[in-house]
Formats: structure tokens, C-alpha cells, sequence
């Protein structure tokens, strides 16, 4: 089952914390054993957290769901975890509980080469999954990320074109605003002028017919 095939590889807080405590000489026995063994390839999954990414129970679950679903035939790497497993509760150092797994598997026949050869195949198991899920998210970021990166680019193209537009509407709106000017001076000079040369037509012409009524008064008085 999934759930006891998650269990090799989650560790249970709650229960980590419902553990005894070891007495000192113990605790000095497993520091001496520690220092003399090489470092275990057993990597517990919480070192791969970090702030940007954390370990998803549903991803878990389905990886471990593929990896039950190859779940090769008779005794391999994942009974050999198990018998590790098992081994849990008894007080002993990591190495010794390992060795003692591995004396009961070789009495089935079971190889170093065999555990570490089925490992691998659990490996190539999730490396397909991770492989899959890289072209999926690949497809998302492409479809989510990716067309809206090309809209941010075509915007900025079309504010950059709009923009030189409007630089290029605000000079020929000053350039007109500058004719307007102009011609609003013509303007006024040539109203000047008119309205100058009107006022001169009506004085002069009041002028000359003011000489012709007068001369008309003078004729009716003189020359009767």
C-alpha cells in the first residue's frame, strides 16, 4: 500500500519526538560509530527544503505512486528498506542494522548488485516522472508565462510607437500653435490697416463732401 510505502521514506515527526532519549553511553557509543562510518547516502527529504520550495505531500504521493506501480517482483532495494525499517526500534547503529538486513536477504538469494541494481531502477522510475512533469511545467510556463511576456513585449511596442506618435503630435501641435500665432498677428496688423484705411476713406471723403456743401451754400448765397 501507498501509505506504508510513504512511510520508508517520510519521517513522522510525531514520532520522532515520541522517541526515548538514548543514556549518555549510548549517545557516546553512536558518536564514536558515526565518526568511523562514512557518511549515509540516506538523505532524510527535509534537507531539500528551502524558502523557495518545499515538500509536497501530493507530489510524494504520486511519485511513490509510480514507484509502487513498478514494483518489481520478489525481494529487492524496496523489501531490503523495509526490513531496514523494521529494524527501527532495536538499538543498534545504522551500519549493523543494514548488515543485519542484508545477512536475511542473502538467504533468499538476494546480491548487492541486485539491491543496488532494483535502487536504480526506482531512480530511472522517478527521473521519468521528473522528466514528465519538466515538459509539463515547461507547457504551463510556456502557455502562462511565456505568451504573457510576449503581450508585455508587444504593449511596450506599441506605448513606444504611440509614445514617438504623440512626440511627434505635440511638436506639429506647437508648430501649429505657433502659426496660430503668427497668423492672429497678421490678423490684428491687417485689421490695423483696414480698419486705418476706413477710418481714413471717411474722413477724407466727409472731408471733401463737407467742401462740396460748403461750396454749394456759398454758390445759393452769392449768385442769386
Amino acid at each position: 500500500m501507498l501509505k506504508n510505502l510513504k512511510s520508508l521514506f517520510i519521517v513522522d515527526d510525531a514520532a520522532e519526538e515520541k522517541k526515548e532519549t538514548p543514556k549518555q553511553e549510548n549517545k557516546q557509543e553512536e558518536k564514536e560509530v558515526a565518526q568511523k562510518k562514512p557518511q549515509s547516502s540516506n538523505v532524510s527529504p527535509k534537507t531539500y527544503t528551502n524558502t523557495t520550495g518545499t515538500i509536497d505531500e501530493k507530489i510524494i504521493d504520486k511519485l511513490l505512486g509510480a514507484i509502487e506501480n513498478n514494483n518489481l517482483d520478489g525481494f529487492d532495494y524496496l523489501e531490503f528498506k523495509r526490513a531496514i525499517k523494521a529494524l527501527e526500534k532495536i538499538p543498534m547503529d545504522e551500519a549493523t542494522k543494514y548488515r543485519s538486513a542484508f545477512a536475511t536477504a542473502s538467504t533468499l538469494g538476494v546480491t548487492l548488485e541486485k539491491l543496488t541494481s532494483s535502487a536504480g531502477h526506482y531512480m530511472n522510475i522517478l527521473d521519468t516522472e521528473n522528466n514528465t512533469f519538466l515538459k509539463a511545467f515547461e507547457g504551463q510556463l510556456s502557455a502562462k508565462v511565456g505568451n504573457k511576456e510576449k503581450e508585455i513585449v508587444q504593449f511596450d511596442a506599441i506605448i513606444k510607437e504611440k509614445s514617438e506618435k504623440i512626440k511627434q503630435l505635440t511638436e506639429e501641435i506647437a508648430k501649429h500653435q505657433g502659426q496660430i500665432g503668427e497668423l492672429r498677428k497678421t490678423l490684428e496688423e491687417s485689421k490695423s490697416k483696414i480698419d486705418k484705411t476706413q477710418n481714413d476713406f471717411k474722413i477724407s471723403y466727409l472731408h471733401l463732401r463737407s467742401q462740396l456743401e460748403q461750396d454749394v451754400e456759398k454758390m445759393k448765397q452769392y449768385l442769386k
